[in-house]
């Protein structure tokens, strides 16, 4: 069988309907990869409820690049905040490390929220990556925030709920065994949902922030056009699990360090064999 030849003309249409189809994506947002001057960032982790900013967490800065050696703090900024002391009506009023006040338990879908200290909470995380941008250069879209329990949970209502048009959306968010506050139903803004992916980690067997939590919380998100990572694992709240370690180093180094994605890499062909024919058309005349 003997394939037919198509008309050039027939070639140039293709050619440009594909650019068309990809135009809307490419043009003002190329994506280029990181130069070898530009590929600083950080990670800002936050704690849970009862911890220090010197804890477990704070390990982070070596287990990561044992996994994504690009995650080297040559390379990458590691912030642990501290949360500040406050009175848990939980616990009768205990003084612990927290980043806002806890009312029921097991965090469920019927837990109340503490809306002030969430928002406050809040504040101090954008300020904490206001003084990286700031102090140290690094622009937020190559800051990562997450955080373990109420610390993903601030992390999150940080990165959909605050972030507000002006400002430059977050390379992304991890949340480690946390929930998304039931009172923050408010739309999330297109462009930050588009720019900034979430990776959700919890233990199925989690009895205090419920595993439940996970699937209401990435339901909604979703909903929203975030691209959401779900990850589970058979373990209980505070146990460690290597693999969720392995799962957010390669998130996070993803995230920073990029592949081109595939879409622009097509795009990008697109338009190339678009601009071969545009300007080479007299070879081709019938």
């Amino acid at each position: 069988m003997t394939m037919m030849k198509l008309p050039v003309v027939v070639c140039l249409l293709a050619a440009s309907s594909l650019a068309s189809a990809f135009q809307s994506h490419d043009v003002g947002n190329r994506w280029t990869p990181p130069s070898s001057g530009d590929d600083r960032g950080a990670v800002v982790f936050l704690h849970g409820m009862g911890d220090t900013a010197n804890g477990g967490w704070a390990a982070l800065d070596h287990m990561l690049p044992s996994i994504c050696p690009r995650l080297s703090t040559d390379k990458i900024e590691y912030i642990f905040p501290q949360a500040p002391v406050k009175g848990i009506t939980l616990n009768g009023g205990e003084l612990v490390p927290a980043w806002f006040d806890l009312f029921d338990f097991p965090v469920d879908s019927t837990s109340r929220d503490d809306v002030i200290g969430q928002l406050n909470a809040v504040c101090m995380l954008e300020d904490t990556v206001k003084s990286i941008e700031q102090e140290r250069g690094i622009p937020a879209s190559r800051i990562v925030v997450g955080g373990f329990a109420q610390g993903g949970a601030v992390a999150m209502l940080a990165s959909y709920f605050r972030k507000e048009r002006k400002h430059q959306p977050f390379a992304g968010c991890i949340c480690l065994s946390g929930w998304l506050p039931n009172s923050w139903n408010f739309p999330v803004n297109s462009y930050v949902a588009e720019m900034t992916p979430l990776l959700w980690a919890h233990g199925a067997y989690d009895n205090k922030v419920l595993f439940m939590q996970q699937a209401i919380g990435t339901q909604r998100l979703m909903k929203e056009g975030i691209d959401v990572t779900v990850r589970t694992y058979p373990c209980a709240h505070e146990s460690y699990n290597s693999q969720e370690i392995n799962d957010m180093a390669e998130f996070v180094d993803e995230l920073l360090f990029p592949k081109v994605p595939k879409q622009v890499a097509t795009a990008e062909f697109v338009a190339s064999v678009k601009y071969l024919f545009d300007h080479n058309t007299d070879q081709y005349n019938p």
